[in-house]
């Protein structure tokens, strides 16, 4: 699996402010959650959400959630950190034979009055009951959401398919 993702910061007209392009980790339990599928035990990618955490990810992918605190003397962010997925929002697969990967792309508006403040994370969450996995995580070099701004991500994962022992 590979995500990549666009982000765009766009202006009450319209106008876009600022964008990021990047590439995805899947977290460890994002991967369970993947996994859990085959067991009949899994469940959907429900939200989108942003943080405030700079911080590369370590080499056990453990990270939990998107921080919303105080970083390198930015506040934290003022309003909602997520927004809900509705299921029209994915878009049906695609299949790519050329690069044999099958691809779904989705995408997720935080509104003005949320995530107010210097973001520097995002990522896709499957939110339950029993609380939010969070599937993958992006970081980027922060941007300044205003009160007046949109952000919408526009996310694209891919999964391969085929003889996969390259990835061995």
């Amino acid at each position: 699996m590979r995500a990549r993702v666009h982000i765009e910061l766009t202006a009450r007209d319209g106008t876009v402010v600022a964008h990021r392009d990047c590439r995805n980790a899947v977290m460890r339990e994002g991967a369970r959650l993947v996994a859990d599928l085959f067991a009949g035990r899994g469940r959907p990618i429900t939200h989108m959400g942003v943080g405030t955490s700079g911080d590369a990810e370590t080499d056990a992918f453990t990270t939990s959630g998107l921080a919303n605190l105080e970083t390198d003397g930015a506040a934290a962010l003022v309003g909602g950190t997520e927004t809900t997925i509705p299921p029209e929002a994915f878009q049906a697969a695609e299949i790519d034979e050329t690069k044999r990967l099958v691809r779904v792309r989705v995408r997720a508006t935080l509104p003005a009055t949320a995530a107010v403040g210097t973001l520097r994370e995002a990522g896709l969450l499957s939110r339950g009951d029993d609380g939010a996995v969070l599937y993958n995580r992006v970081t980027f070099a922060p941007m300044t959401k205003g009160g007046d701004h949109e952000l919408t991500m526009f996310w694209e994962i891919t999964f391969p398919y085929g003889d996969l022992q390259w990835l061995m």
